[in-house]
């Protein structure tokens, strides 16, 4: 090997030997005690973060029930179910009376060939039944539930607490309304007005005419019938051959009226 040659491998080994050096320096400059609190905190932080998790997905299992019987509880205040109204008839047959008790303690009479229909608990806001014939009514006073009668052309009779009798067979020509004891609202079909009436009145509604009367009367002379008693006092004869009709449930036929 010449010389020259000789010199240029010392010169390459040497500059190996010196960046050797500078990586030796390099290494012992590194902090280690920093190096492995890097380290542990990096591992620390990898840990909390799977804990965490952990903890989430346990706290979402244990809180699902919760959150569960919160909306079903939110559901039964808010949307309570409907019970299903069930309604009762009572009928009287013809040439009877009879007495009847309805569910909030009120009482009422039915006329001979009248129907009453009602639910069997009064849940709503009002007290509501539906009369066909004649019926005679004690009603159980309750100011925050008021007690309809509804007939069948559509005239509502609404009270809180009274007596009174309604009379609405199909083939009259008329509904009436009488007030023994007590404050009776009316309300005639089609324009919805509200009469009102007190003791001793009767109202008369014309199904064809719609015309509204009202007319002191004898209260006892149009509600004896609820006692079996029947009691004309100068009574037009159309209407005791009417009323005689509804009770015996016969048909009674008048001829030379102009005569009578």
């Amino acid at each position: 090997m010449s010389l020259a040659n000789e010199n240029k491998e010392l010169k390459r080994l040497l500059e190996e030997s010196q960046a050797l050096g500078e990586d030796i320096k390099k290494i012992e400059a590194i902090d280690m005690a920093d190096a492995r609190w890097r380290v542990e905190r990096k591992i620390h932080a990898n840990h909390r973060h799977a804990l965490m998790n952990r903890m989430l997905r346990y706290a979402g299992i244990f809180a699902l029930p919760l959150v569960v019987a919160t909306i079903t509880l939110f559901y039964i205040h808010f949307f309570p179910k409907e019970t299903p109204i069930r309604y009762a008839e009572v009928t009287a047959a013809p040439g009877s009376i009879i007495r009847y008790e309805l569910p909030d303690k009120s009482v009422v009479w039915l006329n001979a060939g009248s129907k009453l229909r009602y639910p069997t608990t009064f849940s709503g806001e009002h007290r509501e039944v539906d009369l066909q014939g004649e019926g005679y009514f004690e009603v159980t006073a309750d100011k925050k539930h008021p007690f309809y009668v509804n007939t069948p052309n559509g005239l509502q009779v609404y009270v809180y607490g009274t007596k009174f009798n309604v009379s609405a067979y199909d083939d009259d020509k008329s509904v009436e309304t009488v007030l023994e004891k007590g404050c009776v609202n009316v309300i005639t079909p089609g324009n919805n007005y509200q009469y009102k009436i007190t003791p001793g009145e009767c109202l008369s509604y014309d199904k064809k005419t719609h015309a509204v009367s009202v007319a002191g009367i004898d209260v006892y002379e149009m509600t004896a019938w609820k006692d079996r008693k029947l009691v004309f006092r100068d009574t037009p004869l159309e209407t005791v051959l009417k009323r005689l009709s509804h009770h015996f449930n016969v048909e009674i036929m008048l001829r030379n009226h102009a005569h009578c």
